[in-house]
């Protein structure tokens, strides 16, 4: 009986030993539990947290930094210009009366095209004195040989002689001069030899191009030398770009230049240098080069102003898309994916025991689906850095700490990130 006593009391003991290491166990594992999600509640100073639907809903991309070949310009102004070759005033020789137009402004005309008609009567009389110079001159030259055959033979006057050649001379020169005239008009002289006379001076395009002026109507009366038309060719269309004192020595001919006007929004044109003008200009501390259009395009004109870049060097450099980068309070930031959470859902060894046999298959499968990750949301640290030049999409950036190996950083939706910074950091505050 006493030792039945014993037995008891010291079955009491062990089962109130194990009923505080029990308790104090379940304590600490609620503990750890609570300081668990402590730390998941409250994010780190300059970090923010996107729930996977926040990140589907702003479709936040990762990038990563890469390396490239940037090349580095001087930046400069301009205009669209012509060669002088490339761009004609048309004015008619002689006086006129306007009688017919054919062209207006806009139309693409070809060399030798004709612009408009002129009439007037100065323009018979020079091809009557045209066809009566050449009749004299016929004549004249028969008298000429026949005087000359005289002196030879010593038969005829030497004045004589010398008075037929003085005549001669004068007459096919003054036949000469009316030919070169009636050929500047346009008029066809060995027709008018032959009796035909022109009432109408044809006005014609010196090359091929674009009727960019139009200054005259029918009936209108047009004095010599007159600019009534302008024809420009723009297929020879090429960039005038100022370049000042401080870059000329980096500049040369084979230089690509990136330019853009406002008139032709989105679109970035490539030229290269052909020609750098050996004309300084005091005045402005700067002088002139001429570049090439090499990718051009229709409603390109001369007179347009541009904007653009001259590339002189070739880097290799860090660099980042643009929309990866955002700018707070005057500085550049950018954030970098510090932690994506995930959890796993198991069943315990127990549980599995306790199915029956006919559900095994089941179990496993749903086992399977269960211990798959699921992420639940990113977290991101903002990072400040230096940015430099950007070219074609991408920003050079100088890391003002080393970043992880193949860290992710927010591409597109970068902003939003810094939005929703903003909005915890104000929440707290309150």
């Amino acid at each position: 009986m006493k030792n039945n006593k014993i037995i008891l009391i010291f079955a009491f003991l062990i089962i109130g030993i194990f009923s505080i290491s029990c308790n104090s166990s379940e304590e600490n594992r609620e503990k750890a539990g609570h300081d668990d999600h402590d730390d998941h509640g409250e994010g780190e100073e300059g970090t923010v947290s996107l729930t996977k639907l926040q990140v589907d809903a702003i479709g936040l991309k990762i990038v990563n930094l890469e390396s490239r070949n940037i090349d580095l310009g001087i930046q400069v102004t301009g205009t669209l210009e012509l060669r002088p070759q490339d761009i004609a005033d048309i004015s008619p020789i002689l006086g006129g009366v306007i009688k017919d137009i054919m062209v207006i402004e806009g139309d693409a005309v070809k060399k030798g095209q004709i612009l408009a008609t002129m009439e007037h009567p100065d323009f018979i009389q020079l091809q009557q004195d045209y066809v009566k110079s050449i009749t004299t001159l016929e004549y004249i030259e028969k008298e000429f040989q026949r005087q000359k055959e005289l002196y030879e033979e010593k038969v005829g006057s030497g004045k004589e002689f010398q008075k037929i050649s003085s005549d001669y001379k004068t007459e096919k020169s003054l036949a000469k001069a009316l030919r070169a005239k009636l050929n500047m008009l346009g008029l066809n002289a060995e027709k008018i030899a032959e009796g035909d006379i022109f009432t109408v001076v044809n006005i014609i395009s010196p090359l091929n191009g674009i009727v960019s002026l139009v200054k005259t109507n029918i009936g209108s009366y047009v004095g010599p030398f007159t600019n009534i038309f302008e024809v420009v060719n723009n297929d020879e269309l090429h960039a005038g770009i100022r370049v000042f004192e401080k870059d000329i020595n980096k500049i040369k001919v084979g230089q690509k230049v990136f330019f853009k006007t406002s008139s032709i929004i989105g679109e970035e044109f490539e030229s290269e240098i052909f020609a750098i003008s050996p004309s300084f200009e005091e005045k402005s501390k700067s002088l002139f080069v001429h570049a090439d259009i090499l990718n051009r395009h229709k409603n390109l004109i001369s007179g347009m102003y541009i904007n653009g870049r001259i590339l002189v060097e070739n880097n290799l450099s860090n660099v980042l898309p643009e929309h990866a980068i955002v700018v707070d309070d005057e500085k550049s930031y950018i954030f970098v994916k510090i932690q994506g959470t995930e959890q796993k859902h198991e069943h315990s060894e127990n549980e599995k025991e306790k199915k029956h046999d006919h559900d095994n298959h089941n179990d496993e499968n749903d086992n399977q689906g269960h211990s798959e990750h699921k992420e639940e949301g990113w977290t991101f640290k903002m990072i400040e850095v230096k940015t430099g030049h950007t070219n074609n999409g991408y920003t050079v950036i100088k890391l003002l700490k080393p970043l992880p190996k193949n860290a992710k950083i927010a591409g597109l939706g970068a902003y939003y990130l810094l939005a929703e910074m903003r909005k915890e950091e104000a929440e707290h505050s309150h």
